[in-house]
């Protein structure tokens, strides 16, 4: 895969449980790993049939094969755009890219 269209620095997340001050529980979101990732917001035809399961899927992110993405993880994007997943495709099945559906955080 070329290296040109994937351009943007992406962070993939993981939920932690911590306690606060008060001893409560507490949630928070911890960096896994970085990838370099191309984005597309989805529109049209593409977005009828990428929701069609889930009404809010906005966007495909594509990056090289990361073993591990799963709907349990999110994408930061820049300091302010968080990205929930949705599902993770294995294009071809060849272990080279995946194509994340995800949904933006507003």
């Amino acid at each position: 895969m070329r290296a040109g269209p994937l351009r943007h620095r992406i962070e993939i997340q993981i939920a932690s449980t911590t306690q606060n001050a008060a001893g409560e529980p507490a949630g928070t979101w911890l960096t896994s790993l970085s990838a370099w990732a191309a984005i597309w917001p989805l529109r049209g035809s593409e977005y009828l049939t990428a929701s069609q399961d889930r009404s809010s899927v906005t966007h495909k992110v594509r990056v090289r094969y990361l073993s591990g993405i799963t709907p349990k993880n999110r994408i930061k994007f820049g300091s302010t755009r968080y990205f929930n997943i949705d599902s993770v495709i294995n294009v071809d099945e060849r272990n080279i890219y995946q194509d994340i559906m995800a949904s933006e955080v507003l």
